[in-house]
């Protein structure tokens, strides 16, 4: 068992002892207040599991080192060891008996170290302070959760401020992203982590801070207190200064004075700190855990900071718990990439890996190319991020060369599936700035292009949420598993997405991306999310709480049991069926004990037999319970036709030769009348399914990518509405502008003769069937049942005892028209007309088709009639 593993269970029980603490009862009512009513206020689930994994280690466990963790948790030396991964071989079993003799091999021995492959395990060891990693895959919040153990940690300190909490915290960001990470921290709502009691003086009390290149100094209070710093490791790291071939000897000199004198100051300034904590954000975010040099430096740097003053403990965030295929042994929590698709963080691979086993020749290839467009189109061809940006697919090749010869193939493809050579954008080495530009502005929604041919560009860094695949069609080798960077650049999630990610490889790539995932599988998804966005909570407040419901006739299918007499049940034996499929190499990314991370999927072989079983008279009492038979006249007829056991696989068929025989059902229609209520204020069980404010307003949050607001509109804001209509909450979160166009030039046309008109409502954004009963029901092509949430109502006023008539619209760029599934015969479109058809004189449809970023006014010919109409 891992430390990670054994610390899940022993976390567990601390929380359903509701984290309780004799000596620090403050930390059982932080975690708690972070979950209300078994919902996380602000934090993601791993986040979470994280950081209650952190406060058991450093409440319940002591803050203990290393080796003392270990030895508490795994006090039987066999299972001390193998938690080490310490496989006993001859030179290991010489020595096992004393412990510390061969702990301390471990630490001196490097050739020992080496044939024993225990190099993570020595990195471990050598630390004479507690340091723990948290590894989270890509897209997880580890910035997030640093802050949040801060601001806890913190909190505590200010509770209780003479125990052994942190005062101050210096946060490594990896790379050039201090500015950014500062931020993401500071963003962070602290109310939603911290009970009021404890948020007011928190916020009262921290001060944040970066070290600034060219400063020399860093801009804190000698000896201060509850100070957040965040730097690089460049900043402040004990380093050797490397002499530039122009400098002369005494440039050079003076310039490494200046930079030791720099770096000394910081890290006098920083050893003042009391109850210092230190924490490395992407502690190994190199593909290729490439620790080395840069690791010694770090870990010098905190070394030295650690000889001066204790101390508290160091916490380091990765995304993978890996270091050359060995597990680091300080890895106190595993988040991993099994675990991030299952929760939605990144895009699925299930069966999402395609290979091509193909000779050399321009023939091959072609055929390759177009299948893969082919493929690309039928499946991704008419998604969209929810910002309007278009489903892409990247090429990746070994040279130029190699990219002009696949270049006509491609184009051809694509002309196949109706799409013109110029969505294709190239980015190499030799691409001109406006290539270069275009390539930047990829996530503009009014980029054109959907095909990129990239060679030597598009790895780590590169962050395009809409490409959904990712092809790598010739034999590319490169240093710092470059396939696997470049491969795995499309599994970054998007909001509201169903459909898995695609990888095409040919076939001489798949042995050498399986061996890449052997090494790095968690950490080579962690640059995806290099260039994180940088996320806005806004509130939606409702403003029109009580509005007429929309009464709607609707045809509702029933499926009616008609009785039968009893019938003398007649079975037989089921026919075999054995289909062949057509084969086809389809890959499953997994982690297995074996080593082995892809796996060809069944999808497309043979179908593999199971020999599986079931006992006839267990049999026989399913049925018979199933249908109300008797089970000995069952079990009679089954051992006619089987011995002793029936193949799972004909118990399916028996029972349908029993449906057929006792069961007469059939359908029946009935037309009901349905009241939807535009806001569903409470739920079945009578509360609300909206928060509530301090001065009592009802709201709902979104998440946003920052500046994707730009087509929100707020009541507030709004001129020439004197009639009070629409915003029946506000702001209006409308995500494109012919959205927002429309609302405002309906709003001003309304406006000028208000008299027949209730209201106008902006429906599109408000898809929580929870919250609304305004959706309808459609079958997609998967045959499956789907929510649909028009954009907008219009009603009119009430005539007499008749309910006011209603308009519903919605609003698609004319690109769309021809969509099977939002197009002018689309299957939204179908679906209400059938309402439609029904509900005579009641209600009217229309889709608007709009061709650019404004709805032209001839668009509005129908609506105008239908107000104007009697």
């Amino acid at each position: 068992m891992n430390l990670f593993e054994s610390l899940v269970e022993k976390t567990k029980q601390w929380r359903e002892n509701n984290y309780h603490s004799d000596e620090f009862p403050a930390i059982s009512e932080i975690l708690l207040y972070n979950k209300e009513d078994g919902k996380l206020r602000f934090l993601r689930e791993p986040q979470f599991r994280a950081l209650e994994v952190y406060w058991y280690l450093r409440i319940v466990q002591k803050t203990p080192d290393f080796l003392t963790l270990y030895k508490t948790l795994f006090p039987r030396k066999s299972d001390f060891r193998k938690a080490l991964s310490i496989h006993t071989n001859q030179e290991i079993t010489d020595m096992i008996e004393n412990e510390e003799d061969y702990l301390e091999k471990i630490k001196t021995d490097d050739e020992f170290v080496k044939r024993n492959k225990l190099e993570s395990l020595k990195e471990s060891l050598d630390l004479d302070y507690p340091s723990y990693i948290l590894a989270l895959a890509m897209g997880a919040g580890k910035t997030i959760l640093i802050g949040t153990i801060i601001a806890t940690e913190f909190a505590m300190s200010i509770e209780y401020p003479d125990a052994n909490f942190m005062k101050n915290a210096l946060v490594f960001a990896p790379g050039t992203t201090i500015i950014e990470a500062l931020k993401e921290i500071a963003d962070i709502p602290f109310n939603k982590i911290l009970p009021s009691r404890l948020y007011r003086p928190f916020m009262a009390n921290i001060k944040l801070t970066y070290t600034k290149s060219g400063e020399k100094d860093i801009p804190v209070e000698q000896g201060g207190s509850f100070n957040l710093i965040v730097t690089n490791t460049e900043k402040i790291m004990l380093r050797k200064i490397r002499k530039n071939a122009n400098q002369t000897s005494l440039e050079f000199e003076e310039k490494e004075k200046q930079e030791q004198l720099y770096s000394n100051l910081r890290l006098q300034k920083i050893s003042s700190l009391p109850n210092l904590g230190i924490f490395s954000d992407e502690a190994h975010h190199t593909y290729g855990q490439k620790l080395g040099e840069e690791l010694k430096r770090v870990r010098s740097t905190i070394n030295y900071l650690h000889e001066k003053k204790e101390i508290i403990c160091v916490v380091n965030t990765t995304g993978t718990p890996y270091y050359k295929s060995q597990t680091l042994k300080d890895v106190v929590f595993w988040y991993g990439i099994a675990e991030g698709i299952q929760d939605n963080i990144l895009k699925s691979l299930e069966n999402g890996i395609r290979s091509y086993s193909i000779s050399r020749d321009n023939n091959s290839i072609k055929e390759m190319i177009a299948d893969i467009i082919q493929h690309f189109w039928d499946k991704y061809g008419g998604i969209k991020t929810v910002d309007g940006c278009k489903s892409k697919i990247a090429f990746y090749f070994p040279t130029e060369e190699a990219l002009k010869d696949a270049r006509p193939f491609i184009d051809t493809s694509l002309v196949q599936v109706g799409q013109p050579s110029t969505i294709v954008l190239k980015n190499t080495q030799t691409s001109s700035k406006q290539e270069i530009d275009d390539f930047n502005a990829l996530n503009d929604p009014n980029s054109l292009y959907r095909v990129m041919l990239l060679v030597g560009k598009g790895t780590e860094g590169w962050n395009c949420p809409s490409l959904f695949a990712t092809a790598l069609i010739r034999k590319i080798s490169g240093a710092n598993n470059f396939l696997l960077q470049a491969s795995t650049r499309c599994l970054r999630q998007i909001a509201n997405n169903k459909l898995n990610a695609t990888i095409y490889l040919d076939g001489q790539n798949v042995q050498t991306l399986d061996n890449e995932l052997k090494e790095t599988y968690g950490s080579s998804l962690v640059e995806l999310n290099a260039k994180k966005a940088d996320m806005v909570t806004q509130r939606l407040f409702i403003t029109k709480a009580e509005m007429p419901k929309l009464l709607i006739k609707k045809i509702i299918e029933k499926v009616v049991l008609v009785e039968n007499k009893k019938v003398n049940v007649i079975l037989s034996l089921p026919d075999e069926t054995n289909e062949e499929l057509i084969s086809i190499n389809t890959y499953n990314p997994n982690t297995v004990s074996d080593g082995k991370v892809l796996y060809q999927t069944a999808e497309g072989s043979k179908t593999l037999e199971v020999d599986s079983a079931i006992d006839v008279y267990a049999a026989s009492i399913l049925i018979a319970e199933n249908y109300y038979l008797d089970s000995f006249e069952i079990l009679k007829k089954l051992k006619n036709l089987y011995s002793e056991e029936i193949p799972t696989s004909h118990l399916i068929k028996l029972f349908d030769q029993v449906e057929s025989q006792v069961c007469n059902y059939k359908i029946t229609t009935e037309e009901v009348e349905e009241a939807l209520a535009i806001i569903r204020l409470n739920n079945i069980d009578g509360n609300s399914n909206f928060q509530i404010d301090d001065k009592g307003r009802l709201f709902t949050e979104i998440r946003y990518t920052k500046g994707n607001d730009i087509n929100f509109l707020s009541k507030e804001k709004t001129e020439n509405n004197n009639g009070n209509f629409g915003f029946h909450y506000t702001p209006y979160n409308f995500d494109s502008n012919p959205e927002k166009d429309f609302y405002i030039n309906l709003l001003n046309m309304i406006n000028e003769k208000p008299e027949d008109v209730e209201d106008i409502y902006f429906t599109g954004a408000l898809t929580d069937p929870n919250k609304t009963d305004f959706y309808f029901e459609y079958k997609g092509k998967d045959e499956q049942y789907h929510n649909y949430f028009p954009d907008f109502i219009i009603r009119k006023k009430s005539k007499g005892k008749k309910d006011g008539k209603f308009y519903i619209v919605e609003i698609k760029a004319e690109s769309e028209r021809d969509d099977a599934i939002d197009g002018e015969n689309g299957m939204k479109k179908l679906k209400l007309t059938e309402l439609e058809n029904l509900n005579k004189n009641r209600f009217k449809y229309e889709i608007v088709f709009v061709p650019g970023s404004t709805v032209p006014s001839d668009k509005y010919k129908n609506i105008k009639e239908f107000l104007n109409k009697e």
